[in-house]
């Protein structure tokens, strides 16, 4: 009963630091890495780090800097289907509205050209 008892404790514990290190917390931000979204701590607020883009310059869901090293995202061009990572740049219906900036983002993207996703 005893092993039991501490099998399941250890598989409980081992289960909630396996989901804990799905969420990768930054400064702005929280990116889970299992739904592949990003949610802003000012308002909590989740956006999918996939799929259709718009670049704009004011109002924008996240300000994002262009990075060549230690990115929080790798971004890569790409048409349906999406996959984390991968998006397409639209000017209308999009579902996510990004600012590009060169000092205080929300993330840090690298644009790849193969292996996009979640640098953490």
């Amino acid at each position: 009963m005893k092993k039991l008892f501490f099998t399941l404790l250890f598989a409980v514990v081992l289960s909630a630091i396996s989901a804990s290190a799905q969420k990768i917390e930054l400064e702005k931000v929280i990116i889970d890495k299992d739904s592949c979204t990003i949610t802003r701590k000012s308002d909590g607020k989740t956006f999918p780090l996939h799929g259709r883009v718009e670049i704009v310059e004011s109002a924008p869901d996240l300000r994002v800097e262009i990075v060549d090293h230690n990115p929080d995202v790798r971004a890569m061009p790409h048409y349906n289907p999406y996959g984390c990572g991968m998006y397409d740049l639209v000017e209308s219906a999009p579902v996510l509205r990004i600012e590009i900036v060169e000092s205080a983002p929300d993330l840090r993207v690298e644009i790849v050209d193969h292996n996009p996703g979640i640098n953490h």
